[in-house]
């Protein structure tokens, strides 16, 4: 992955841009009079200050509740990745996932990106991310996300995390909130970190170094980690496999075996190997899986490297840099494949197409049938997803003291993530087709061209011995010929997608002028920023091995933006003007526009104050606006190297069931089967009913947009020393995220209604052409008059209106041994309601989760945590829990009860879970050199494992993972 030549000049073009932006202050500095030199120069020596929420420097947000997460958190968790890190805040949907792999994306190259409040799917992701104020480049192979696991654990001085709309001043996708990770600064000495973890069927490594030198006017440091995670078979964890029964759920194997199983032709039972026995059906009979082929979580190997500078030019001029290079390697097993064919034995009058290797049940006269195969038996090397990112960036600041009020502070950031996924090993379904019946139809028809709506039909005729695939023998005696044994894994898959950013910002910021409580403070802005991302999809074509025969398309895609923001902090009242109630009172007021090239402007405003009733106790109270822009991949690209601009991920392809009422479809009436009088529903998509669609990237997707308000008290009582609390009431309402309407809702709605078409006499190929648009086609449609279409492409679809309340109690307390703390912050959902649009139903999905697979909506999380420093030794636990709920989703045992298309009850309910995890420490600094830690970590102390939910798994990853209990023991050392 790793290229030197692009490394190097990645590294003089950012490197460029950052003098060019130092070296424009610094022409400025000696623009300046000798008076405002003078000032400055008697004025405080200037530091940086990272403030989350504001740009109105050194300031606090107004009005918002900002979670901590301290650098103590990395050492008292044992973390090793920052997606661990946030597991600290129950605010973070996630809290009891493996920390590990992707997460909250659906993104093949294993993205974990993080959501607050879990609002926003992979479509409209609603939380921004930022390091130290800046954004970064984004990543995936199908999405376009911002991934924060490439931060060095050990550069991490805290995390900032705002639950609120933050649009006002940072632009897009700050709808839910903002986590900004601030890295340590002026770090002086030596440290080191050495840690090792192991658990059931699971192993981990991780080393850090960080290195650091100060000077009499600057410093620079040095922070790098590499992390290695093994991955986890899911047959190490025997629950995870499909069959359920003992768990009093379902059997969610299937009939794809090894060697196949085989059922004659114009027959329902089906015969198991060495098909002398009884054939069976039903689900209750399924024997097969493929699960414990393939992991839970992948192998994951982690490079981070970040290197700071700063320097102080002169008494008013102060220039910083960073330079991030990162790398990971992700390696997952998955199963080789299965498929589901037709295949011709003697005496079925198919000529060439008889399998020579064809065998039947004793007894039966079946000549011909359909075999269903798990190739993973045949190929027990396996096959494997192997994922990286790459990224690189260089960020440069000035801050330009004009005076000792106003500062000009500007920043460039500029730098390019590279993710890839390449899978091998996996079944190439044409090649053992060709082997099969001679075609690279699973029906085995020579009329049907390999790629449809073409004229390429391909074939391997006649079947000999030679050329021909034996399904019907274990690998031991399987009769196969090497060389198509070889081809029949020759099916590689490679995408690659390289992003870039380029952000430039500038502001100048101060005291406008004195009211009775104070200095009024203003900052005003502009800001740009460029995004591209350049793909390419390698894959196989259908016609035979990928390694002679596959398809490629190149996509690039790319965005502006400019924008220019304002912020006011006025104070109203000071504690010097003695007024009863009102210790002190602030109003804040920000504003951003923001210009797209694709769509245009956004005007998003923010109003907050604080009210300090009294020394202690202050109310705070914010509304605001804020938008996600659409991704890439949701409304296509610029430029394509294949047909009329189509993305990566826009097909057409047959279309599964679809139940429609007559009533909104009343032409439905018309097509054989639904015709009988006073039918209510024509179920379409199945056999005889065949229908089309087109899905993925739509150009007429926008942003998506929201609104929040939020109201809380921070409380710090003096009869109490030592406790602190905070509580928020908050407010989100996400309108029109990207995404595609659910088919159940879309037949019964008025909004979408016209995105089914349906074809009483069957579609003519004028029509089905025409609403095909030269896409792709993804596979052939099924034989016979097509009777509907369905438009299932991204739109602005779902909306969301989220409440809840978050709290934060602790309390810390100092005895003659040592010091005791305790505390517990959590969120609390009071409401989560749904819609699709203006007009349509809104329903709650409050603690109801997996809901057609959008949203997290479990009720409540919270982290309680207890810890005592006695001396040399602290020692600390935390519990994670996540309360009870509705598992809503499609396969549940109680089905969920609709009308018109909308949930109204059913569904299994599902336990609670909790994880216990325990951190004791020791000082070494009397017995080793520097300050040494020796430290023991336990995660899921008592190896609770998730609680049952009727799916393939056993477990809802959006609650638990089942990974057990975990072990990690490291030692710290700091000079």
């Amino acid at each position: 992955m790793f290229n030197s030549r692009d490394f190097e000049k990645r590294l003089r073009v950012n490197t460029f841009l950052t003098l060019a932006l130092s070296l424009s202050f610094s022409a400025l500095s000696n623009a300046q009079s000798q008076d405002n030199t003078d000032a400055a120069a008697n004025s405080e020596s200037i530091e940086e200050i990272v403030v989350t929420g504001s740009s109105i420097r050194g300031a606090d947000p107004v009005g918002s509740n900002v979670v901590v997460i301290g650098a103590d958190a990395v050492d008292d968790n044992a973390v090793q990745t920052v997606q661990e890190l946030l597991q600290a805040s129950p605010q973070i949907w996630g809290m009891n996932g493996p920390g590990q792999g992707a997460f909250a994306t659906f993104d093949a190259s294993g993205l974990a990106v993080p959501q607050i409040h879990g609002i926003g799917g992979a479509n409209s992701s609603s939380t921004l991310s930022l390091i130290d104020g800046h954004r970064f480049p984004l990543m995936g192979v199908r999405r376009n996300l911002p991934d924060p696991n490439f931060i060095p654990p050990n550069a991490i001085e805290r995390v900032e995390v705002i639950a609120e709309g933050a649009s006002s001043i940072y632009g897009s996708d700050a709808v839910a909130g903002v986590i900004n990770f601030i890295t340590r600064r002026e770090y002086e000495g030596l440290g080191l970190r050495l840690q090792t973890g192991f658990g059931d069927g699971y192993d981990t490594w991780t080393a850090s170094v960080s290195a650091g030198h100060r000077w009499d006017d600057g410093g620079a440091a040095v922070f790098y980690s590499y992390s290695d995670r093994s991955g986890l078979l899911r047959r190490d964890r025997p629950l995870t496999l499909p069959d359920q029964r003992a768990r009093g759920g379902r059997n969610f194997q299937n009939y794809n075996c090894a060697p196949a199983t085989f059922q004659p032709a114009g027959q329902s039972l089906i015969y198991f190997h060495p098909y002398d026995g009884t054939g069976v059906s039903g689900q209750d009979n399924a024997v097969c899986e493929q699960d414990s082929f393939t992991d839970l979580i992948p192998d994951e190997q982690r490079h981070s490297l970040m290197v700071k500078v700063d320097h102080q030019v002169n008494d008013v001029l102060k220039l910083r840099g960073d330079v991030v290079y990162s790398e990971r390697e992700s390696f997952e097993r998955e199963n080789v494949g299965n498929i589901a064919a037709t295949v011709f034995g003697p005496g079925s009058g198919m000529g060439d197409q008889i399998n020579p290797f064809f065998v039947a049940p004793p007894g039966s006269t079946a000549t011909s049938g359909t075999v269903r195969f798990m190739a993973d038996e045949l190929f027990p090397e396996g096959s494997n997803q192997t994922t990286g990112h790459e990224i690189f960036y260089a960020h440069g600041n000035a801050d330009y003291d004009i005076n000792d009020n106003w500062r000009l502070s500007g920043f460039v950031v500029a730098g390019n993530a590279i993710s890839q996924e390449v899978v091998s090993g996996t079944l190439c379904n044409a090649c053992l087709l060709l082997a099969l019946n001679g075609t690279t139809n699973s029906n085995g028809d020579l009329t049907q061209p390999a790629i449809p709506n073409t004229d390429i039909y391909v074939s391997n005729l006649p079947l000999t011995v030679d050329n021909a695939v034996d399904l019907w023998n274990p690998l031991a005696t399987n009769r196969t010929s090497p060389e198509v044994m070889a081809r029949l894994t020759d099916s590689r898959r490679f995408q690659r997608v390289r992003q870039t950013i380029e952000q430039y910002s500038m502001k100048v910021d101060g005291g406008l002028f004195d009211v009775p409580a104070g200095e009024l403070k203003v900052a005003v802005g502009v800001d740009y920023v460029k995004l591209t991302a350049d793909s390419e999809v390698a894959e196989p074509n259908n016609t035979g091995p990928s390694s002679v025969s596959s398809s490629y398309n190149a996509f690039l895609y790319e965005r502006t933006v400019e924008s220019a923001f304002a912020e006011v902090l006025v104070p109203l009242v000071s504690e010097d003007m003695n007024i009863p109630g009102v210790r002190k009172l602030e109003f804040n007021i920000s504003a951003r526009y923001d210009h797209y090239d694709e769509f245009g402007g956004l005007t998003n405003p923010k109003y907050a104050f604080n009210w300090e009733i009294f020394d202690g106790l202050r109310l705070r109270a914010n509304y605001a606006e804020s938008f996600v822009a659409p991704q890439f991949s949701t409304y296509g690209p610029d430029k394509l190297s294949g047909k009329n601009g189509q993305a990566v991920d826009n097909f057409f392809s047959r279309n599964g069931r679809v139940d429609l009422p007559i009533d909104k479809f009343p032409e439905a009436a018309l097509i054989p089967g639904c015709d009988a009088p006073g039918q209510a529903i024509c179920t379409l998509g199945i056999s005889g009913r065949p229908g089309f669609r087109i899905d993925g990237a739509n150009p007429d997707v926008g942003p998506a947009t929201g609104e929040n308000w939020a109201v809380g008290i921070d409380y710090l009582p003096h009869f109490a020393e030592g406790f602190s609390s905070n509580i928020t009431f908050w407010h989100t309402t996400l309108r029109g995220a990207a995404g595609s309407p659910p088919l159940t809702i879309v037949a019964n709605s008025n909004l979408f209604h016209d995105l089914i078409t349906v074809y009483p006499n069957g579609a003519t190929p004028e029509q089905i052409e025409a609403f095909r648009g030269e896409r792709r086609q993804r596979e052939p449609l099924d034989a016979g008059p097509q009777y509907f279409s369905v438009d299932f492409r991204n739109f602005n679809v779902y909306t969301v209106f989220v409440e809840g309340i978050d709290f934060d109690l602790g309390y810390v307390r100092d005895f003659n041994w040592g010091t005791m703390h305790v505390g517990i912050n959590g969120t609390h959902r009071t409401r989560f309601d749904q819609t699709t649009g203006p007009g349509e139903p809104v329903f709650s999905i409050l603690n109801k989760n997996r809901y057609i697979g959008t949203f997290p909506a479990i009720q409540t999380e919270w982290r309680a945590r207890f810890g005592v420093d006695i001396g040399k030794f602290s020692g600390k636990a935390f519990a994670n829990h996540t309360a009870s709920y509705t598992y809503w989703g499609s396969s549940a045992l109680n089905p969920v009860v609709t009308e018109n298309g909308i949930p109204v009850g059913g569904g299994d309910e599902v336990g609670a879970y909790t994880a216990v995890s325990l951190n004791l420490q020791y000082d070494l600094s009397d017995i080793l050199p520097g300050e040494s830690t020796v430290y023991v970590n336990v995660d899921n102390v008592f190896d609770e494992y998730p609680p049952f939910v009727n799916a393939s798994a056993g477990f809802d990853s959006f609650g638990a993972f089942p990974m057990g209990r975990m072990v990690s023991v490291g030692l710290r050392a700091e000079f």
